[in-house]
């Protein structure tokens, strides 16, 4: 008799634990990671602005004349070049909204995708585009509500700046990452 009671709790006690464990899981989404992944991340917003790549490449061209602490030296490095240089500039998100960059928040059915995209590849393109990246889509990817890590976009140049890859970044995009991507921030939002 004693061997029945013994089973009889053992089997309430797992049937409880499986309980408790499936309500934890039903509300979250699992973001799939590896060791390959540039981000450890579980909020991503998309900054994008629509410029006349004429107009900013002759602004360019005269950077090195302009006042470095003006607001169109700052304009200009954050959308032709290496601004920031890392993730904790506290004025980075000041300076999207100043510039007028529209923000919209990438929905977290994506992040799985976004995660296979931003991570790291030897595949390389052999083709070189020839053009001065100006960087109208930047994502900024957050883990709670810390800036883990930036990636600029130039999609007319196939080219990135990304900043806080915690993995070697240079080949991102190529093979078809810039389309997947495209299709994620223009397409499927």
């Amino acid at each position: 008799m004693k061997k029945y009671i013994f089973l009889i709790l053992i089997v309430c006690f797992r049937f409880l634990n499986c309980k408790n464990s499936e309500n934890k899981i039903v509300n979250t989404i699992e973001i799939k990671s590896n060791n390959l992944n540039f981000f450890d991340f579980d909020k991503v917003e998309h900054y994008y602005k629509d410029i006349d790549a004429g107009d900013i490449l002759v602004e360019m061209q005269r950077l090195e004349t302009i006042d470095k602490k003006s607001e169109e030296h700052n304009y200009l490095n954050l959308i032709g070049y290496d601004y920031p240089k890392d993730v904790n500039d506290e004025k980075f998100i000041d300076n999207l909204i100043k510039f007028k960059f529209s923000k919209v928040q990438i929905e977290d059915k994506f992040y799985n995708e976004l995660n296979k995209l931003f991570s790291f590849s030897n595949c390389q393109d052999d083709y070189g585009l020839a053009c001065a990246p100006v960087y109208r889509d930047i994502l900024v990817f957050y883990k709670e509500e810390k800036i883990v890590g930036i990636a600029k976009i130039c999609f007319e140049c196939d080219k990135s700046d990304v900043i806080g890859a915690k993995k070697d970044a240079s080949f991102f995009g190529h093979c078809g990452g810039y389309g997947k991507l495209y299709k994620i921030l223009k397409v499927k939002q």
